[in-house]
């Protein structure tokens, strides 16, 4: 049956037909050339995958080598013109949310039950590329040392360990802008850092009926209305105190259940002592406390903190995987483009290998892509639909058989993702 559900969706979405409708509505091609979406396509995928691509002459070899004929092959000039191409960008973005609908959204994680009466759980993170430092004017970047670097701002799942949503800024850019829009958090969590927290985003979060936890920032001061310790006892000293004039010496309990003011705005606040690191750390959330303790909410923050490994993963495979930041180009159209391209590629593989086997070790499926994968790819330039049944049955076998998880030690397996879900259900 996956077989037959990965066929149709190789089908489907590397159809010659809506490749080129996209194209041509993104203006990406007016009229047939040389260089054909559906061919193009899955050989910037088959590139960006294999992550030993350092330059875009690689991509034209990458292309020509998937061509069936020698007289299908296309010189540097014209494929290099094809993707400085203002429109690139537009047509990898497209072609990135068709594969969110279509790949992503296929494979579902069996969540516990704490979580799932949610719709979805999403992960907001971003991380920074290096770019060609005659983007400094459209990119600025943070640091004088490297002028140009753009910041990718991406929302994942956790139920389909996917993205579901990117965006490209300069470096500068706040973080808190791209934020999951409040109208479509109706019955969803949002789990982000301390560097997200934006109460105006709180508040629309909350009248869509969405829900969120945040790390909070020191800084963070608001009047405290009730309190309670993490076993549920009332501390009824602590009402009206503010944040920061609850001190060890003021309260020796090591968790903290706060319902906080801020303004005309409250929510809860949990408070942890960490006696090693003597430091305290701060969670915001608006779940309730009637079905959510205080433990219940620093554990699911703990879910995020093991999938932040997941986002690091997507990040990692974007900036080194694919390598397309060693790509040193100036021209931001393709900068643009090959981002998006690196997230296709990425979104097909991982989305490819999780309906194979819900338990992959995606670090594993991603070492050997060019074995389990790019036969799949050539059939899919070549046509040969006849032949792909074949290749996704050997991709079966060798993901089956080569890219297990690894057994954890007793002592990890509280950490893991799976641990973390175990507790959550107890």
């Amino acid at each position: 049956m996956t077989i037959i559900s990965l066929k149709k969706q190789f089908m489907q979405f590397f159809n010659a037909d809506i490749l080129q409708k996209t194209a041509k509505r993104t203006g990406f091609i007016q009229r047939n050339r040389s260089v054909l979406p559906e061919q193009l396509v899955p050989s910037l995928v088959s590139a960006l995958s294999k992550g030993n691509c350092h330059a875009i002459a690689d991509l034209h070899r990458q292309f020509n080598g998937m061509c069936l004929t020698e007289k299908d092959n296309v010189a540097y000039k014209p494929f290099h013109n094809q993707l400085r191409k203002a429109a690139f960008p537009d047509f990898m973005k497209q072609l990135v949310q068709l594969a969110i609908a279509q790949f992503a959204r296929q494979q579902c994680a069996l969540l516990p039950k704490k979580l799932s009466c949610f719709d979805d759980i999403l992960l907001q993170d971003g991380s920074s590329f290096h770019v060609h430092k005659a983007l400094a004017d459209v990119y600025p970047s943070r640091f004088k040392r490297n002028p140009a670097a753009i910041e990718c701002h991406m929302t994942m799942s956790l139920r389909t360990f996917n993205p579901t949503a990117m965006t490209i800024s300069a470096d500068t850019a706040s973080e808190r802008a791209y934020l999951p829009m409040a109208l479509r958090m109706n019955n969803k969590l949002l789990l982000a850092d301390a560097g997200y927290p934006d109460f105006d985003h709180f508040a629309d979060v909350e009248r869509h009926n969405g829900f969120y936890i945040f790390r909070g920032a020191k800084s963070l001061n608001p009047r405290v209305v009730e309190a309670k310790n993490g076993k549920g006892r009332v501390l009824a000293k602590l009402a009206g105190m503010k944040l920061k004039d609850i001190t060890r010496r003021t309260n020796r309990s090591e968790v903290l259940d706060l319902k906080v003011r801020r303004g005309k705005q409250e929510f809860r606040v949990i408070r942890r002592w960490f006696a090693e690191e003597k430091r305290f750390c701060i969670w915001l959330t608006n779940l309730p406390l009637e079905a959510y303790s205080a433990d219940d909410i620093m554990a699911i923050y703990r879910c995020r903190c093991r999938c932040r490994w997941q986002v690091e993963l997507l990040f990692k495979e974007l900036k080194s995987h694919t390598n397309w930041k060693r790509f040193a180009t100036a021209q931001k159209a393709i900068v643009d483009g090959l981002v998006w391209a690196s997230l296709l590629a990425l979104i097909i593989r991982r989305s490819t290998a999780l309906q194979i086997m819900p338990s992959v070790s995606l670090f594993k499926a991603a070492k050997n892509v060019d074995v389990w994968l790019l036969p799949i790819f050539e059939c899919i330039c070549h046509r040969a639909w006849s032949e792909i049944t074949e290749k996704l049955d050997w991709a079966v076998c060798y993901i089956t058989r080569n890219a297990q998880k690894s057994q954890q030690r007793k002592s990890r397996k509280d950490i893991t993702l799976d641990g973390i879900f175990a507790g959550l259900n107890a």
